[in-house]
């Protein structure tokens, strides 16, 4: 899944972008600047469209679930659009909807992917954090993906989200998190609310 890429981080730092969410390509496929984003899908939820879903209600359910993937985490960690190392820089498409054209759905079906930076993550600590965050989700009962490693950690939802933690190509190899949608009406489409440009677990 996540077949289709396009470039969303600052400074030609591709990162975690655009494309199907659960369709079929495997996890060593990447992008021109050599970030491995691409989820293989698991398990069958999200390969149908769900005509009641909509992309206002997709990237809500997104936001719920990364507020609730903070749970268990140090209190510093946050998910950010701006990354901690500089040379990565601002997340300028922290959200994309794309089609799911290429998993066979001929009336137009969409996806929405939400990506952002982990921040808060002390220095030369981020094999412990993906270790942490991984761990914290798999404890909320989201399956984690057979072909995980460490450095690359989908994880599926009962209802058909998808959580990918990995590393950025570049520099300290900052860790990164998307979110996709299952496929929606492309009718369903459309949102005047700006994704949030930061995420925060609530004091």
């Amino acid at each position: 899944m996540f077949r289709q890429r396009r470039s969303v981080a600052a400074l030609g730092i591709a990162l975690l972008a655009a494309a199907t969410v659960l369709s079929g390509c495997g996890k060593d496929a990447r992008n021109d600047d050599g970030a491995q984003h691409i989820i293989d899908a698991g398990s069958t939820e999200g390969t149908k469209v769900d005509s009641s879903l909509t992309e206002s209600t997709a990237r809500d359910r997104i936001n719920a679930y990364l507020l609730e993937s903070l749970q268990g985490l140090p209190p510093s960690v946050s998910y950010s659009i701006t990354s901690d190392n500089s040379y990565l820089g601002v997340m300028h498409t922290p959200s994309l909807t794309v089609p799911c054209d290429d998993r066979g759905h001929a009336d137009g079906s969409e996806v929405v992917q939400l990506s952002y930076w982990v921040v808060g993550v002390p220095t030369g600590q981020n094999a412990q954090y993906f270790e942490l965050i991984r761990n914290a989700w798999t404890a909320r009962g989201w399956t984690l993906q057979s072909d995980a490693d460490s450095r690359w950690a989908p994880v599926h939802t009962p209802d058909g989200y998808v959580l990918v933690l990995q590393y950025a190509p570049a520099q300290d190899h900052s860790l990164s998190i998307t979110a996709g949608s299952p496929c929606f009406p492309r009718a369903a489409a459309g949102t005047t609310a700006p994704p949030p440009t930061e995420i925060k677990r609530p004091s």
